[in-house]
């Protein structure tokens, strides 16, 4: 995944970046791995689609009566 013209990197990551020391190369390779994980945390996994038969539903019978008190 590739980050595109409206990619945002998140507030915390950026107040990393500015509060780390070290080189510059240590800098680009971490912002690298957040971008990178920032994105795969964006993708939505979708669900297998419902079994819409019926099959293995419970089905209750509901009486009349049901629960009600008779003379």
């Amino acid at each position: 995944m590739k980050p595109n013209k409206t990619f945002k990197l998140s507030k915390t990551t950026k107040r990393m970046m500015a509060l780390m020391g070290g080189s510059a190369e240590n800098r680009n390779q971490y912002k690298r791995m957040m971008i990178d994980a920032q994105l795969c945390s964006e993708v939505v996994i979708k669900a297998p689609p419902k079994d819409r038969t019926g099959k293995g539903r419970t089905s209750y019978a509901i009486s009349d009566n049901a629960g009600i008190a008779t003379e």
